[in-house]
C-alpha cells in the first residue's frame, strides 16, 4: 500500500521538428532586442492535435489534425520596464517586426525598479521530453481514435438491459506539444511531450429516471496509455469505464440522503476521483502571484501563512511531478506532468503543506525574485500568452504511519454513519473556498460499507480550515484527477490526487448537501 511506483529517470529527450529553423528565428528576435534592452527571452509553443467526439445522438465527429503555434517575447529594460508581446509567427523577417513593435510599446510602460526575474537553474541542459511513438503527425490516426469510441460504445451496450438504456458520449484527443525557450544570456531549451486524453460520459435512462456519470483519463505519453497492442481499450481503462457505466445504471435506483441521516453523519470519505478541492480550494491560494495580489485566504501578501495550522498533522500537499513516500520523483503519472516549465525551469516537487502547516509556495521567475526564492517550475502560458504561476499535479502525499491504512474497510471501521463520495462534475471556487458536485456515493453504517447508493450531492469546503478535518487515508497515492484549469484567461492541463480514499470528519468547514436530480 505504501509502495508507490519506483522512481524512473526521464527517458532520452528527442529533438523537436524544425528545430534549426525555429532556433534561428528566436535568435534573430533576441539579437534585435538585445541592442535595446537589458534582458529578453522568447517562448515558442506548438501543438499538433487529433480529436474525436461521440455525441449523445450517436454521431461521430473526427478532426484529423490541427496545428497551432504562438510566440511570446518578454522584454525588460534597465529601468525595470517590462512587456510581454504575442505573435503567431516565427518567420525570421516577420519576427524582427514583432520585436520592433514591442520595443515601441515598452517605451510607454512605467519604470519599475523592483521588477526582476530569478535565475534559471541548470541552464546547460537543453533537451527534455518524450518521443511520440507512433507520431500522429506521420500516420492516419483515425483508426486509433475510432477504436476509443468503439470501446466506449461496447461498454455502454453491455450495460443496456431490458428497460434500461445507457447512451455514451466521448471526447478524446491525442496531441504532440513542443516548445522552445531562449534568452539573451544564452539559454536554449526545448521540450517535446505527447499527451493523450479520454473523457467518457454515460447517460442512463429508465422510464422517467435519468442519470449521468463521467470519467476522465489523461496521460503525458503515447496512445498506448489508452489502447493495447491489439487495438482494444487497455484493460485498466476498460475496467474503470465499466465501473462508471455500472454506476450510471445504479443511479437510476439511488436515493438522496434523508435530513435525519445527513444530520447524523460523522465522516465523509472522499474517493480520489472527488479530490478536486485540493486543486481548487487549496492549490490556487498557494500560488505566489495570487498571494502577492492579496487574493489568498491562507497566505499573506508577504508570503507568510495567514492560517496556522492549515490542516491536521497528517496533511502533506506536494505540487510537481509527484513524489512517493520516500521523496522520490515520479515521472510516470499526472496529466499536468512537464519536465520544464515555459521559462525553462526544471520541474521539481514543491512541498506546499507539511504536517498541516504551509511551508512553501508555487513560483515563476518573477514571483521567485519578489520573495527571494528559487523558481519552482510553475511558470506556464497558453500559446503565447504571458507566463503566470500555474499548478501541475497537486497531490496529497501523507507520511507513512498509523493514519494510512491498506484498504477502505479498515478506514471506515470506526465510522458510525458516513458516506463515501465519488467523482466531481463542475463546481465554483472563490477566495474563501469552493464547492463541487459529486457524482454518487455509498452509505457507511456501523463501520461497514453498504450497497446503499446515494444520488449526486454538493460538497463545499472552506479553504482556511477544511484540512483540519482530515483524519486518515487508504490506498496508494496517484495523481488521478484530470482537469483543465482556467486562470487569467488561460487554460492548462492539470491533475490533483492523493491516496485512493481520504477520511474527513464532519465540521463546519466541510458541508455536504443533496438534492433530487
Amino acid at each position: 500500500m505504501h509502495n508507490a511506483p519506483a522512481m524512473l529517470e526521464p527517458p532520452a529527450s528527442p529533438v523537436p521538428r524544425d528545430d534549426d529553423t525555429i532556433r534561428a528565428a528566436l535568435a534573430a528576435a533576441l539579437d534585435r532586442a538585445h541592442a535595446h534592452v537589458r534582458y529578453a527571452d522568447a517562448l515558442y509553443e506548438r501543438v499538433f492535435k487529433v480529436e474525436v467526439n461521440l455525441l449523445e445522438s450517436g454521431e461521430v465527429l473526427l478532426k484529423p489534425g490541427s496545428l497551432q503555434g504562438a510566440l511570446q517575447l518578454r522584454l525588460v529594460d534597465a529601468e525595470g520596464r517590462q512587456l510581454s508581446a504575442k505573435s503567431g509567427t516565427v518567420d525570421p523577417s516577420g519576427i524582427v517586426s514583432v520585436v520592433d513593435r514591442a520595443l515601441a510599446m515598452l517605451a510607454l510602460e512605467p519604470p519599475d525598479p523592483t521588477f526582476g526575474l530569478a535565475a534559471v537553474p541548470n541552464r546547460e541542459r537543453e533537451r527534455y521530453g518524450v518521443a511520440a511513438d507512433p507520431d500522429p503527425r506521420d500516420i492516419d490516426a483515425a483508426p486509433l481514435m475510432s477504436a476509443l469510441v468503439d470501446g466506449v460504445r461496447a461498454i455502454a451496450a453491455e450495460a443496456s438491459r431490458e428497460g434500461t438504456i445507457v447512451l455514451p458520449e466521448v471526447w478524446a484527443w491525442w496531441q504532440v506539444e513542443e516548445k522552445w525557450i531562449a534568452d539573451t544570456e544564452g539559454l536554449r531549451k526545448t521540450q517535446t511531450m505527447p499527451v493523450v486524453f479520454l473523457q467518457a460520459t454515460f447517460r442512463g435512462r429508465r422510464g422517467e429516471r435519468a442519470s449521468r456519470t463521467r470519467v476522465r483519463f489523461g496521460f503525458p505519453g503515447n496512445i498506448g496509455s489508452l489502447l493495447g497492442s491489439d487495438g482494444a481499450l487497455a484493460p485498466h481503462i476498460a475496467e474503470e469505464l465499466r465501473d462508471e457505466c455500472r454506476a450510471a445504471v445504479g443511479l437510476l435506483s439511488a436515493r438522496a440522503l434523508r435530513p435525519e441521516e445527513l444530520s447524523s453523519i460523522t465522516h465523509y470519505v472522499l474517493h480520489k476521483s472527488a479530490l478536486v478541492f485540493i486543486h481548487e480550494g487549496l492549490g490556487h491560494p498557494i500560488e505566489a502571484d495570487i498571494a502577492k495580489s492579496g487574493g489568498s485566504a491562507i497566505v499573506k501578501p508577504d508570503g507568510s501563512p495567514a492560517v496556522d495550522p492549515l490542516g491536521s498533522a497528517v496533511v502533506r500537499i506536494v505540487d510537481g511531478p509527484g513524489i512517493n513516500p520516500l521523496g522520490d520523483d515520479l515521472w510516470t503519472g499526472g496529466f499536468g506532468t512537464e519536465y520544464i516549465d515555459d521559462e525553462g525551469v526544471e520541474v521539481k516537487p514543491t512541498v506546499l503543506v507539511d504536517g498541516g502547516r504551509i511551508v512553501g509556495m508555487m513560483h515563476n521567475r518573477e514571483t521567485a525574485h519578489t520573495y527571494g526564492k528559487k523558481p519552482t517550475g510553475n511558470g506556464f502560458s497558453e500559446l503565447g500568452d504571458r507566463r503566470i504561476v500555474r499548478m501541475r499535479n497537486t497531490v496529497l502525499v501523507p507520511e507513512p504511519g498509523p493514519c494510512w491504512v491498506d484498504d477502505l474497510g479498515a478506514l471506515v471501521r470506526n465510522i458510525p454513519l458516513g458516506v463515501v463520495l465519488y467523482g466531481s462534475v463542475g463546481g465554483a471556487v472563490g477566495r474563501e473556498g469552493m464547492a463541487s458536485s459529486t457524482q454518487y456515493g455509498y452509505l457507511v453504517r456501523d463501520g461497514r460499507l453498504t450497497d446503499e447508493m446515494i444520488m449526486p450531492g454538493n460538497f463545499a469546503a472552506r479553504t482556511a480550515d477544511c484540512l483540519r478535518a482530515v483524519e486518515g487515508y487508504a490506498g496508494a497515492v496517484d495523481a488521478h484527477g484530470v482537469g483543465f484549469c482556467g486562470k487569467s484567461g488561460q487554460t492548462r492541463r492539470v491533475s490533483e490526487g492523493g491516496p485512493t480514499y481520504v477520511k474527513m470528519a464532519v465540521s463546519p468547514a466541510v458541508r455536504l448537501s443533496f438534492e433530487e436530480v
